[in-house]
């Protein structure tokens, strides 16, 4: 399982560029920490990066101080491949993390359902494409699916241990963990990890009618345990920047974020569960098969009483692990569907519920004991979920659909892991490497004109945070109002920009007229267009955005004055 997944995070890991937005953002804080030596406020340039706890970035610079972080130009091989920043050394905690998550989910798997669902489980998440893409990024979320997984375990075991009270004593180190657990998925990413944990622990108590089993949870003892873990770094954070300036980051992070769409990131209701099919490939085939029988056998055991109600009945479920993934999974995911700001990883926390639902469904439908699979909304499900598979290796994922239509639905998942674990294989190796360069052809441009790196660094309109990675914090973002001053400023700079968009040339212009009409444009905010064809770049693609940019390089026009210096 952990060499499957592997095989599909290594590729990719030296060859994608540094990925916007998040990514960049986070390694660059990283380095300025281990440059700086302030390991209690992230930063990005000038901006302290306080939206985010800090232990993601310690392990990255812990990465640094075991790889190492030279400068561009300084290693043996840097001709003889793309300078990405070094982006791979902080891209390691993120696969560990993913690696770890794999193995929560098939130790959480093996109490549950045994070793083979818990094995074909932790390989459904490993190599589903949200979190197979997200362990190539030097992100926070792979470390808060890790921490977030453990304490699901634990509190699975803390659950089932007050059912079966004979191997009470062997969980007395439990609660401990999990509250560990707990207090480093908040410094992971904050809420997310009490917040699924909470849900579930109030989901459980309201469905079986049992409360006393929250305090085998000591949470008394589990306060001070978080506290420990979390508030000296808040204290230390909040006394740096400022107490008002710290809590208005954490209000927006939670409650602004609830209320808005953050950066723009909106969806409607039903957005991670469209999402869901292919974001959860392969095991997506099971889920809502294995969902609706989850529910079943929780809720379907006896007969409502008469007079009863529907949530009466459903106040007297049946204990069992599925009873608890529906707990783990239900509340959480209407949590984040009713929140304003949508992303697609938020709710990888709740993935390896659904895949240990989806692979004891498998098992059981292998067995002939899942009900369902002859109705025609799930053979019409089957049937999408084989046409999605055809992207991925064609043969193997037609033989895949076929075996889903057959009930072999354990052959089938196995085949569609076959069939993404290969087309992930050669699509971060070779395809997005070449899709994702723009920012690698700047600083490569920039490198051949400037091989000491000496010159200060601008650039207009194109302002991604990969650009900023790249050139080691080095680059200013800047507008074109704000272009005069700047050249006037840094003399011996460089500009980098698209004239097309910046001066806004006459449209259907010859070649000879549109470049008197970028010069024209130069020379009126002092610069001057670099003749060099080292100083090349071309068109590139911003797929943060989906715009074009013909970029160009120029420096300020300088000429002498009477007194023979300098002046623009």
């Amino acid at each position: 399982m952990v060499v499957l997944g592997l095989a599909v995070y290594l590729p990719g890991l030296f060859s994608i560029p540094p990925i916007d937005r998040d990514e960049s953002r986070f390694a660059q804080a990283s380095r300025q920490m281990v440059e700086s030596g302030d390991y209690v406020v992230p930063k990005v340039q000038d901006r302290p990066r306080l939206n985010k706890p800090p232990l993601i970035y310690w392990l990255q610079c812990a990465s640094v101080a075991a790889f190492g972080d030279p400068p561009a130009g300084s290693g043996p091989d840097t001709a003889a491949r793309r300078d990405l920043g070094n982006i791979w050394v902080f891209r390691v905690p993120s696969v560990l993390c993913a690696v770890v998550a794999m193995i929560a989910t098939w130790w959480v798997g093996r109490r549950m359902f045994g070793p083979r669902a818990a094995w074909l489980a932790g390989a459904l998440l490993g190599l589903c494409p949200m979190v197979a893409w997200d362990a190539h990024q030097a992100r926070a979320d792979q470390l808060l699916l890790a921490c977030t997984t453990f304490a699901q375990g634990l509190l699975f075991i803390a659950w089932r241990y007050t059912t079966r009270p004979g191997i009470a004593r062997r969980g007395a180190f439990v609660p401990l963990a999990f509250w560990a657990a707990v207090g480093l998925g908040i410094m992971a990413k904050g809420p997310i990890t009490p917040l699924v944990a909470g849900l579930t622990i109030l989901a459980l108590c309201l469905t079986t009618s049992r409360w006393r089993w929250v305090l085998s949870l000591r949470p008394l003892l589990g306060c001070v345990i978080v506290g420990a873990i979390v508030g000296p770094w808040v204290i230390a954070a909040a006394r740096q920047v400022g107490w008002d300036n710290y809590g208005q980051t954490i209000y927006n992070e939670t409650i602004g974020r609830s209320t808005e769409a953050a950066e723009g990131h909106w969806g409607p209701p039903g957005y991670h569960l469209v999402l869901l099919t292919v974001l959860m490939f392969p095991g997506s085939l099971m889920t809502a098969l294995a969902v609706r029988r989850a529910w079943v056998r929780a809720f379907g055991t006896a007969a409502r009483a008469p007079g009863e109600s529907r949530l009466g009945r459903l106040r007297r479920a049946r204990p069992n692990p599925g009873l608890f993934l529906l707990c783990w999974t239900i509340p959480s995911w209407i949590v984040f569907e009713a929140v304003t700001t949508k992303l697609p990883h938020y709710t990888m926390p709740l993935y390896p519920a659904l895949c240990l639902l989806s692979a004891r469904a498998a098992f059981a439908g292998e067995a002939g004991r899942l009900a369902g699979t002859r109705e025609w909304l799930s053979r019409a499900g089957f049937w999408i979920w084989s046409i999605l598979a055809v992207p991925l290796a064609v043969i193997t994922c037609l033989r895949a659909g076929a075996a889903a239509r057959r009930d072999r639905f354990v052959e089938a998942l196995g085949l569609g892991l076959a069939g993404a674990a290969v087309t992930m294989m050669v699509l971060f190796e070779w395809v997005l490497p070449i899709r994702m360069d723009g920012s690698v052809r700047i600083a490569e441009a920039r490198k051949r004109i400037d091989p000491a790196l000496q010159r200060p660094l601008a650039s207009v309109g194109y302002h991604e945070d990969s650009l900023v990675f790249l050139t080691r914090g080095q680059l200013h973002k800047i507008d074109e109002p704000n272009l005069r001053a700047w050249a006037e400023a840094h003399p011996a700079g460089l500009v980098v920009l698209d004239p097309q968009r910046e001066f806004r040339p006459e449209q259907g212009a010859s070649g000879t007229e549109l470049r008197e009409s970028i010069d024209q444009g130069a020379a009126a905010r002092g610069l001057a267009v670099i003749d060099d064809p080292l100083a090349q770049i071309g068109s590139i693609w911003n797929y943060s955005n989906g715009r074009r940019y013909d970029l160009m390089f120029f420096e300020p026009a300088i000429a002498p004055d009477a007194s023979g210096r300098e002046s623009p």
